[in-house]
């Protein structure tokens, strides 16, 4: 899976073209099946300072037609927060994404616990969808240093949800630990291991890191350190630790004779090249 950002709501239509054109011409290359969509929204109950200014983006589902245009093959993922909006007008979006042909949705959560929020919840949002629309496929968010990560995806797929993308990782210890103890949950409860997409991203900047940070990406402390330790190097080391990642990611696949899958996301528009690189890479060893 590849997971783009929308554009602002500011570019003009020549600059939108060019941009899913580019989108189109990697996800061709590299026959990808999935993009993901997500939805960008202006996060304020973060304590930290936004490190990139936020800017309103187009709609993902109409982003999603004009990629259609171009790499007509692949499937559309937009990503939904069910929380924030209202029950009844979470309900006619599905209703309308639906008649427009999607098949496939990402449900994505609220960015407290501690916040009330006026939509439904994502249990509630999955358990809607799957009764209302069995044939859409759901997607949910996991993270795997959260605690309690493992029950959190059993009751997630009790409610409709099939595959779940993963946040953005720089170590694979969390990996491991969350899905061997999925692992042991599900044999008990005789379900299947849902499609897991492990997130990767690339940096090319401390600026881009900052910005990961900002958006909840953990970075343990001696990674992070070197990572930063250098303006020029931090491209080359980023990718020096995006490599030893798909070693251990594919080591440990063949150790529990499971499937993982990936999704690259390039978090910052300029890095679609070097996020295209990660895909290669992993194709290569695919």
């Amino acid at each position: 899976m590849f997971e783009v950002i929308v554009p602002p709501i500011t570019w003009g239509v020549e600059r939108v073209e060019n941009w899913v054109l580019k989108v189109s011409k990697i996800l061709n290359n590299n026959k990808i099946s999935y993009v993901s969509l997500p939805e960008v929204v202006n996060e304020t109950t973060r304590r930290e300072t936004r490190t990139v200014s936020f800017t309103p983006k187009i709609d993902n589902i109409y982003f999603s037609e004009l990629v259609k245009k171009y790499a007509g093959k692949v499937i559309p993922v937009p990503n939904k927060i069910c929380v924030i909006k209202e029950k009844r007008d979470f309900k006619g979006w599905v209703e309308k994404v639906h008649k427009n042909g999607i098949r496939h949705i990402t449900i994505v959560g609220g960015e407290s616990s501690e916040i009330k929020y006026p939509g439904y919840s994502v249990l509630e949002a999955g358990g809607f969808i799957h009764r209302r629309f069995p044939d859409i496929k759901l997607g949910g968010i996991t993270i795997f240093t959260r605690k309690g990560e493992e029950e959190r995806i059993i009751a997630k797929m009790k409610n409709g949800i099939e595959f779940f993308v993963s946040q953005i990782i720089f170590q694979t210890a969390n990996i491991k630990h969350v899905i061997i103890n999925l692992l042991n949950l599900l044999e008990k409860e005789k379900l299947p291991l849902p499609e897991i997409y492990i997130s990767l991203a690339p940096a090319l900047r401390v600026k881009d890191i900052e910005f990961m940070k900002w958006l909840g990406v953990e970075f343990p402390s001696a990674i992070l350190s070197y990572l930063i330790d250098k303006e020029k190097e931090v491209e080359n080391r980023t990718f020096e630790i995006l490599n030893r990642l798909i070693d251990e990611i594919f080591d440990f696949m063949d150790k529990q004779k499971i499937k993982l899958s990936f999704n690259i996301e390039h978090v910052m528009y300029d890095n679609l090249k070097p996020a295209e690189k990660i895909l290669v890479e992993i194709k290569r060893r695919i």
